[in-house]
């Protein structure tokens, strides 16, 4: 019996009992349970049919499951064999990505999951009991770069209905589910969203992202976008673990020094202008000759802040100055003369600041170069004049 032919009897039987032309109460009856275990059958065909969207010949449009949704909400929370739900069937293969921010979108709607599982987008996926969640099982699920693309189209799609929050990637440790299975483009576009999360993010042990084992694809991936995303602060290498390690420690340790050092290599030696010297002297200076010998060219750079090298050092305090006493050593006359650009010190006067200032160091500097001082005295009888002059005009 085809669809039209069961819509006709339907429609035949209806006008029988409506009109009164019929009054058999038991036939009434029997009528109505088959069409209960009818509809019974029929949601559960829908149901199934949902686990199904995007295989093959089956690729309805958004409109249509939608329609579907609605009709029967039921079909929405319809398990299969593993006890996953439409959406997380749609979310864990190459076939249905596309139908998972419609899916959610109508899950929120009927509760799918409940108030706080977003439409299913939080519900557990059962398989093989990983614990991951379905949007955890999305951005994890390995694809080429295409189809890549389009799952960060998704994201975009669940992102503007409000399904995909920025904390998020942080809750769910979305860069974790990433990298392992080396998504690029979506841990790219979260990367972007997020930058602190690069950071932020740890695991269930509380370890943070840079101090995670992973593949060196991944580190390289990782690496690179924390010196795009922050570049002020050396990248990562140098964000410290909750006992003090920094990143680049902890990674040597698990793939060893020259391994981490040629992926570094692959990242900044490319352009050649990054001032990664300056970030290694002033926060790890016991890297300084590895660094020195890799990144030769660096040494001459300037920083975000017009900073050289020997400025750099000099503005961390005396502590990282004499932590770096070859540095110190080799001050040209030139270098002693000149103004930090953005505290305007001379170097003496950079040694003679702070806590943990070092007036040694600080006269030191002064032995050798004591016309900074004179040089110093006319700044500021200048501007006295300066105000002088302003005075007498506003008099």
């Amino acid at each position: 019996m085809n669809i039209s032919t069961f819509q006709g009897n339907l429609d035949f039987i209806k006008s029988l009992y409506l009109l009164k032309e019929w009054n058999d109460e038991k036939c009434r009856n029997e009528i109505l349970e088959a069409l209960e275990e009818a509809n019974a059958k029929i949601k559960k065909a829908l149901g199934r049919s949902m686990h199904r969207l995007g295989w093959r010949k089956h690729k309805p449009s958004i409109e249509a499951v939608e329609k579907v949704a609605n009709k029967f909400p039921s079909t929405l929370s319809f398990p299969n064999g593993s006890g996953s739900i439409p959406i997380q069937s749609a979310a864990t293969t190459c076939d249905g990505y596309e139908y998972v921010p419609i899916l959610a979108k109508e899950g929120v709607k009927h509760k799918v999951g409940g108030e706080d599982a977003r439409g299913g987008l939080l519900m557990l996926v059962p398989y093989e009991n990983l614990g991951w969640n379905t949007l955890q099982w999305f951005v994890n699920v390995s694809d080429d770069d295409e189809f890549d693309t389009k799952k960060v189209h998704v994201l975009k799609e669940l992102r503007k209905l409000d399904l995909l929050v920025k904390v998020d990637i942080q809750e769910q440790k979305l860069f974790l589910y990433c990298c392992s299975n080396m998504n690029k483009l979506r841990f790219e576009y979260l990367a972007n969203w997020d930058p602190d999360a690069l950071i932020e993010t740890r695991t269930n042990r509380n370890v943070r992202l840079t101090h995670c084992k992973l593949s060196e694809e991944n580190l390289l991936l990782i690496l690179k976008a924390g010196f795009q995303y922050h570049p002020h602060i050396g990248g990562l290498l140098f964000v410290k673990d909750d006992e003090g390690n920094t990143a680049f420690d902890a990674l040597c340790n698990g793939k060893g020094t020259a391994n981490i050092m040629s992926l570094l290599h692959q990242i900044l030696s490319t352009k050649r202008d990054y001032p990664i010297l300056h970030h290694v002297l002033v926060k790890a200076p016991q890297h300084r000759e590895l660094f020195m010998s890799k990144f030769p060219w660096a040494y001459h750079l300037k920083d975000h802040n017009g900073r050289a090298l020997h400025q750099a050092v000099l503005a961390a305090g005396p502590d990282v100055m004499n932590a770096n006493k070859q540095l110190f050593a080799s001050l040209s006359d030139e270098q002693i003369q000149e103004k930090d650009p953005m505290t305007t010190l001379f170097p003496f006067a950079a040694m003679a600041v702070g806590e943990h200032a070092d007036l040694d160091q600080c006269f030191y500097l002064l032995r050798r170069h004591p016309s900074v001082l004179e040089k110093r005295s006319r700044v500021s009888v200048s501007r006295s004049s300066k105000k002088r002059k302003i005075r007498e005009i506003e008099d």
